[in-house]
């Protein structure tokens, strides 16, 4: 499971650290992709991305080749260094909004968010939905 949340700096080379605890869970190749909504970058390891390209396969063809055209020409297989760093294109960073050096990485159970640290703490900042809260009060957390 992955969890938790970890602030550090972009490198002169676009990487970013992905945290020891993290990297315990994640397992296999790792995958990037920026958010559909502009707001941050997703990583998934092996597993998770391949379940998601197999719903994807799962689509009406027109559906299937449609949301390929828009996932995998944006995405990138990634490798760590010994460092558990990993690279970021540019172009990646632009589209997910993370301008300065200052970035945090989300544990979201499955996969990892990687924010701009501006963006993330505005998010934070941002009270939950009273529908959210509700729920979240009824699963007793």
């Amino acid at each position: 499971m992955l969890l938790g949340t970890y602030q550090h700096s972009l490198d002169a080379k676009n990487r970013i650290i992905i945290p020891s605890k993290l990297m315990e869970e994640l397992a296999g190749r790792l995958y990037i992709y920026p958010a559909a909504a502009g707001t941050c970058i997703k990583l998934y390891d092996e597993a998770e991305w391949n379940k998601y390209c197999q719903m994807i396969e799962n689509l009406p063809p027109d559906k299937s080749y449609a949301v390929k055209a828009q996932v995998f020409p944006a995405s990138q297989q990634v490798a760590p260094d010994a460092q558990n760093r990993i690279p970021i294109p540019p172009a990646m960073l632009q589209k997910a909004g993370i301008e300065g050096k200052n970035v945090v990485t989300v544990g979201m159970g499955t996969c990892c968010e990687i924010w701009s640290q501006e963006k993330y703490e505005q998010k934070q900042a941002t009270p939950p939905t009273p529908e959210i809260a509700d729920f979240l009060a009824s699963m007793g957390f």
